[in-house]
């Protein structure tokens, strides 16, 4: 084979990591995508085929604020791309705490726990290839990424080395158009709460003094919800994807009947067929993520 047939050949192979339907295209247009132009969708299809992420797996998003389109993974996306590459020779990371004894070397690092760790450092990760005589370093100091999120708070360890293995897979193997979901740490993905959801009915009953619990108010709008309401708080529960892929649909319903984006619009004024496609959307994107955290555990 010559060199020509065997660039064209692992083109052709490069471009059927992936591939989409007629009728994904357009769930994804509506779901995943909704707020992106026709040429920022192309680009986001053409990045997921070219790196072979699913957007149904949640490997790739698309975010846009304030007018500023982002193509985003995670680092599973960027462990992905490189479990895929004839080079990638291994990741090694940890996090570092106050007390541990931490050194770089040239080909590694030399680190050890301290008999009484603290609060965070960082974290550092490390990057294998076989062609290459070091590894890919990247150190990322805790008080410049960690965020006030929800998932920050809880899960500070996890976060900040997701944030240095990304940046180190990234440029280990030159993944351009794509930036780091945890790097950046997007609020939008992790703090949404269900009750700020344009429902129409959420407010509930009022507080009869100020002494009544936040539990009663809870229950008091839970039953004021309509059915339609009840029945997607039942499939979104407080799954942040999932909500997420809600909100995408009703921007997705405000752009079709041409209303203007700071109005919100309620599940209820949804037609029959609108509220059947979202039922289905978020029930296809709800087993997708729930074989997505089977294969976690």
């Amino acid at each position: 084979m010559s060199a020509k047939s065997k660039v064209v050949d692992i083109n052709r192979k490069k471009k059927e990591l992936i591939t989409f339907t007629e009728e994904e295209l357009e769930t994804l247009r509506r779901t995943v995508a909704g707020d992106a132009s026709s040429d920022e969708f192309k680009m986001f299809i053409y990045l997921a085929k070219n790196y072979g992420l699913d957007p149904f797996n949640k490997e790739i998003f698309f975010w846009k604020k304030d007018g500023k389109p982002t193509i985003m993974t995670s680092r599973d996306g960027y462990l992905k791309i490189a479990d895929r590459h004839p080079q990638y020779d291994g990741l090694v990371s940890d996090v570092v705490r106050e007390n541990d004894k931490f050194r770089r070397k040239e080909t590694g690092i030399n680190h050890q726990y301290g008999t009484n760790r603290r609060q965070i450092v960082g974290s550092y990760a490390l990057v294998y290839r076989k062609d290459r005589s070091y590894p890919v370093y990247v150190f990322a100091t805790f008080e410049e990424y960690r965020s006030d999120t929800k998932v920050w708070k809880q899960y500070p360890s996890a976060m900040i080395l997701k944030v240095a293995e990304s940046m180190a897979l990234k440029r280990a193997f030159s993944v351009s158009g794509l930036v780091s979901r945890e790097e950046m740490a997007v609020q939008q993905q992790s703090d949404y709460n269900f009750d700020d959801i344009p429902f129409s009915q959420v407010q509930g009953k009022k507080n009869k003094g100020m002494a009544q619990k936040d539990e009663t108010l809870k229950n008091d709008q839970v039953t004021s919800l309509t059915e339609r309401e009840l029945a997607i708080k039942e499939i979104v529960g407080d799954d942040p994807k999932l909500k997420e892929d809600l909100y995408n649909y009703l921007r997705h319903v405000k752009r079709e009947k041409g209303i203007d984006s700071s109005k919100k619009i309620s599940i209820n004024s949804l037609t029959k067929d609108q509220f059947e496609q979202l039922k289905s959307i978020l029930n296809t994107f709800s087993r997708l993520s729930a074989q997505e955290r089977k294969e976690i555990s």
